[in-house]
């Protein structure tokens, strides 16, 4: 299908964006007290999320995308688009906190690896015949073997930061992203894919932020392992689909909205693995160093070919740098962090 009357479809496609980021304020500032049965909250989220997908136009091959993406129009209007199964999809729009956030990630990663990953932003990803993302950023060891003829060599990581693209769309993301591998690499494989979701400022300058960790061989600790006297060979760990998050934390400065709470419940993720600021009484992230915001994700799983002498053996992103990153471009304790969200936000 040929794309025509570009201009104008993707400026209708940014102002849905900028609709659909008005919408979250408003259900950001509603409280975990207006409606707590999980009927509602699983009829309201559906609704919110499904509505979050902005299709600027259809039946594209992805010759013709390359070539739209290529072409100024999409520079000017300023959004990120992705091809999904033919359609252009607008998903999100840049911003000074997406942009610190990702620079930030991008940062630890670079430092962590001790050079030894390179890490690359904007990455284009294909993952079938007409479907292609670009990846805010994703990194490979330095030294990867060539892949195979009709191969390509695929990142081990891949992070994506959100302020407007929907939940649904970065868990929508992880099948994707994971099954790219498997048909289009024989050396490098995407072990790890990551989620950062920034929700909207609300009126009390509080911002709730979410880490989602989805892992290619999603093993987590087994419940029935834990009781006492388990049932003999028990096993310590459970497998899950790499489609479920493997770990949820929420480590903003405010608690995750209570529909964003069922999303993730209803993503078929472990009922204690979604940890952190996810009530009013739980503990937030105030500080560097605290124990339950450390996201901790093992190096062999980055570095599939063998972990390099001097590289640590787990990547830990502490979470208090990544909320703290979104308060200045220069320093990550600014003493003026209201100020700064109200510029961001």
């Amino acid at each position: 299908m040929s794309i025509s009357n570009i201009e104008e479809k993707l400026e209708l496609a940014k102002n849905r964006l900028l609709e659909l980021d008005r919408e979250e304020s408003l259900i950001e500032e509603s409280t975990s007290s207006e409606s707590t049965t999980p009927e509602s909250t699983t009829t309201e989220n559906t609704m919110t999320e499904e509505s979050g997908k902005i299709v600027v136009f259809s039946d594209v091959s992805l010759e013709r995308y390359r070539k739209f993406r290529g072409e100024g129009e999409l520079k000017r209007s300023n959004i990120y688009v992705r091809l999904v199964k033919g359609e252009i999809i607008a998903y999100e729009m840049p911003s000074s906190a997406h942009g610190y956030t990702a620079t930030e990630l991008a940062f630890v990663l670079k430092t962590w690896s001790n050079g030894q990953l390179n890490v690359i932003c904007e990455q284009n990803i294909t993952t079938g015949n007409n479907t292609e993302y670009c990846a805010d950023f994703v990194a490979e060891p330095e030294q990867i073997p060539p892949p195979g003829p009709g191969y390509e060599a695929q990142p081990t990581i891949i992070i994506e930061v959100a302020k407007t693209e929907t939940l649904t769309s970065l868990n929508d993301c992880a099948s994707d992203y994971f099954s790219a591998s498997a048909r289009y690499t024989q050396t490098n494989s995407t072990g790890v894919y990551l989620g950062i979701k920034m929700f909207s400022r609300r009126q009390n300058s509080t911002v709730a932020m979410l880490a989602i960790l989805y892992l290619r061989n999603n093993q987590v600790p087994n419940p029935a392992a834990n009781v006492q006297n388990p049932p003999p060979n028990t096993p310590p760990m459970i497998v899950m689909a790499n489609t479920i998050p493997n770990l949820a934390i929420s480590f903003g400065t405010a608690p995750i909205n209570y529909q964003r709470t069922a999303f993730v419940n209803n993503t078929g993720i472990q009922n204690d693995r979604l940890t952190g600021y996810v009530q009013s009484n739980d503990i937030p992230c105030t500080r560097a160093g605290m124990q339950d915001y450390q996201l901790t994700i093992p190096a062999n799983l980055i570095f599939p070919g063998g972990v390099p002498v001097g590289v640590p053996n787990n990547l830990v992103i502490d979470l208090d740098n990544i909320k703290s990153s979104r308060y200045s471009p220069y320093s990550p304790k600014t003493a003026f962090p209201n100020r700064i969200l109200n510029k961001f936000f």
